[in-house]
């Protein structure tokens, strides 16, 4: 989750960054036992209320800081919703074209998929894209494309896609939810090495399950109550997890539009059996406490350094939020 921090510059930090840490983690004795939150019920049906407009388009800029370095910009990271898609079993084909084959849902895709005819789909896309001191530092230039399908009715993942293209390497990754099978089909091609074959991965299915970036926007549809801890499952990069989010105070949080009331988020993402499994932090985000929930801020802290996001397009969009009642909450300092 994380903002979409692990979709590009911040995983490929933290990836690198963790590698050392591995093999002290699992030795390491268990610590004492970490506190129990109430599990929140979770919101499914949204086709009736869906509050992310068609076409919200958010801009986010990526920063590494380590001490006692000043933060450099790592990239830029754009999510999308593009709204509902057109089934191509509904569309009806002209005379001319019956013989013509729909074009994919999703381009690029390495597989086809075919929805049935009353599935109701939404459309989500992300891109990374990297800068200057990104490829300074890593050697890497980094394009990424991230697109998802969900399904209305509960919001699971139908589709997840992804393209790589970070220096030499491209990478091509789709990923299907078979409900009828309940399993969790990858295939992942490398463009780069036009010899190799596929590669193939199942995984088991659980109701409800979510991809990465829908379960960004699943977050945002939720009611977000103090105290209580999110859990759904999440299948990526071809594995399986459970996610967590603590939801926490509302907060104050100053911004280009003033300050503006938010709800502050700890994912649970790093440690053993966690997405960022071979690396311990500590990851908070701050989203607007409207209906909207839309991300604000990104912090996430390691021991090898910190990575930050903050939304680049909310100053002209600032109608978006409420603004906050002096003296009513608790006041917090940016964190980028």
């Amino acid at each position: 989750m994380a903002l979409l921090a692990p979709l590009s510059a911040g995983r490929i930090g933290a990836q690198q960054a963790g590698q050392d840490q591995a093999d002290k983690q699992q030795a390491a004795s268990p610590s004492a036992a970490a506190p129990t939150y109430p599990v929140a019920t979770l919101l499914r049906d949204f086709k009736d209320s869906f509050p992310i407009p068609d076409g919200e388009k958010l801009e986010y800029e990526v920063k590494l800081s380590r001490f006692p370095l000043p933060p450099v910009s790592l990239g830029i990271l754009t999510l999308e919703n593009l709204g509902a898609v057109t089934n191509p079993q509904n569309s009806g084909a002209a005379a001319g074209d019956q013989q013509k084959a729909p074009a994919p849902l999703i381009e690029g895709m390495n597989t086809e998929f075919t929805p049935a005819p009353d599935e109701q789909l939404l459309r989500l896309r992300a891109t990374a894209v990297s800068k200057g001191m990104l490829i300074a530092l890593f050697g890497v230039d980094v394009r990424n494309r991230f697109e998802a399908l969900v399904d209305m009715r509960d919001f699971s993942a139908r589709v997840n896609f992804k393209e790589e293209k970070e220096g030499k390497k491209h990478i091509v990754q789709s990923t299907i939810f078979d409900r009828a099978e309940q399993q969790v089909r990858y295939l992942t091609t490398d463009l780069a090495k036009p010899d190799a074959p596929p590669r193939a991965k199942p995984l088991p299915r659980e109701e409800g399950m979510l991809g990465l970036l829908s379960a960004i926007y699943f977050v945002r549809l939720q009611k977000l109550k103090e105290g209580q801890m999110l859990t759904f499952p999440v299948s990526a990069d071809e594995e399986n997890y459970k996610f967590e989010v603590l939801v926490g105070k509302r907060e104050s949080l100053k911004t280009e539009c003033g300050k503006v009331k938010t709800v502050r988020l700890e994912p649970k993402l790093f440690g053993p059996g966690r997405y960022f499994n071979k690396l311990q932090g500590e990851m908070t985000m701050w989203v607007s406490d409207d209906n909207k929930r839309t991300p604000l801020r990104l912090l996430a802290k390691t021991s090898k350094g910190t990575v930050s996001a903050k939304l680049l397009n909310f100053k002209n969009k600032c109608s978006i939020l409420e603004q906050e009642d002096e003296g009513k909450q608790k006041k917090v300092r940016s964190p980028a």
